[in-house]
């Protein structure tokens, strides 16, 4: 047995298997939830009409969460128009009426053709309000869906510091058996 290479291989094997243990390889993959709340097109507002609609939204727990709207308003022949548009949160009980406006008012303008991105913390009942004060009945397409986003952490042992590690402590592995097996030569003077 020859003593430095059996040392040697052995230091090789534990710097390697060291390296292998302590040094993760962290990977992260993005995890996206879609819920569909309101897709239609060709949703008539009539001349002057006031028209709200009620949709319950159930957000994904444990996640970061949006609503993603859009709103293509048009007149009877596809000609581009504009409407009033209100988003509101509300609670159960209350309507979407005029004189029960809830005090969470999440958007308050005048749309045409527009995207909106509204950030969610709560799972709840939101009233959609189109209030049409053109003289001409509109047409509205509406793509309603929540967003859910997260990423997944994953540590594992497969980057390359580990598989250096890995190599290194096969080769300390090696030498130490060749260390172990070389006989030691005695001199006889």
């Amino acid at each position: 047995m020859q003593f430095r290479l059996v040392a040697f291989g052995l230091a090789l094997l534990i710097i390697g298997l060291v390296t292998y243990a302590s040094i993760p390889a962290v990977h992260t993959t993005p995890v996206v939830n879609v819920q569909n709340v309101w897709v239609q097109n060709g949703l008539p507002i009539q001349a002057g009409g006031l028209v709200g609609q009620r949709k319950n939204i159930t957000i994904f727990s444990g996640m970061n969460n949006e609503l993603r709207a859009n709103l293509t308003v048009s007149e009877p022949h596809g000609i581009p128009s504009s409407i009033h548009f209100e988003l509101l949160g509300m609670n159960k009980s209350q309507s979407c009426s005029p004189s029960s406006r809830p005090p969470v008012v999440l958007i308050d303008q005048l749309v045409s053709n527009q995207s909106f991105n509204i950030p969610l913390s709560a799972t709840g009942t939101y009233c959609f309000v189109f209030d049409n004060q053109s003289s001409q009945t509109l047409s509205i397409d509406i793509s309603a869906r929540v967003f859910g986003t997260t990423e997944q952490v994953l540590i594992a042992r497969d980057g390359s510091a580990n598989t250096v590690g890995l190599g290194l402590g096969a080769i300390g592995l090696v030498v130490a058996i060749y260390g172990y097996s070389r006989k030691t030569i005695i001199p006889w003077e």
